[in-house]
């Protein structure tokens, strides 16, 4: 299969290749973008903490949609999902229902879903708790605010805790706000990267052209010469 993609007619390459570069630009603005609202967020000081039905509606003016807020989890409820493939790890994420802090039980639909990626170990927990509610223990978490709801929350939280129609999620730094919102500054290296592979596959189609052009004048002369 592989070694059919290198017999493809020329014109295909020249049509890929214009389709790397356009697809190597259009990361890499979206990466400078992230980027550059991450520096205006770390810019200054975190958000205001806020209590967790203050946010409920998923809307935000904070740079990067970065939210300090409070709340009660259902550690009960508390979720680590593992994605692999091919016997590998590919993902890990936890996730736990939030409520409001002065809930007294956690009956009703939760308004909020934590999430946090990759490994998480019970210290960076305890580090997340401020308080003990009536429901259950409080935490504090500083995190980007994600709306309109979370299909990997949501297949957690499938059988164990009700979440609201309109729940949002809050994806918790799990290493600090300074390590979260550092830029990666890997736009320069995804533009280079694609007009390198625009480059290499147009230089290939140019080549197969030129062969299949000399292939064909052979045979021609060959014609003739019969």
């Amino acid at each position: 299969m592989l070694f059919r993609l290198f017999k493809l007619p020329p014109l295909v390459y020249f049509i890929v290749s214009p389709l790397l570069l356009a697809a190597g630009i259009f990361v890499a603005y979206a990466s400078y973008t992230t980027d550059m609202e991450r520096k205006a967020a770390l810019s200054h000081a975190a958000p205001e903490e806020v209590g967790i039905e203050a946010i409920a509606s998923g809307e935000t003016s904070n740079d990067y949609d970065e939210v300090v807020v409070r709340a009660q989890g259902n550690v009960d409820f508390m979720v680590e999902t593992v994605r692999t493939k091919r016997g590998r790890e590919r993902s890990r994420k936890l996730f736990m229902p939030l409520y409001p802090v002065d809930a007294t039980d956690f009956s009703a639909p939760a308004k909020a879903v934590m999430e946090i990626d990759g490994i998480v170990s019970d210290e960076q927990l305890l580090q997340l708790v401020a308080d003990e509610g009536q429901a259950g223990m409080v935490f504090v978490l500083n995190g980007r605010l994600e709306a309109g709801g979370n299909s990997d929350a949501s297949q957690a939280m499938a059988g164990k805790a009700a979440l609201e129609p309109a729940f949002v999620t809050v994806n918790v730094f799990p290493n600090g706000r300074e390590a979260a919102l550092r830029s990666s500054d890997s736009h320069m290296f995804v533009l280079i990267l694609g007009l390198v592979l625009a480059m290499l596959v147009a230089g290939y189609g140019w080549l197969r052209k030129r062969k299949l052009d000399k292939d064909q004048l052979a045979y021609e002369q060959q014609y003739e010469e019969t």
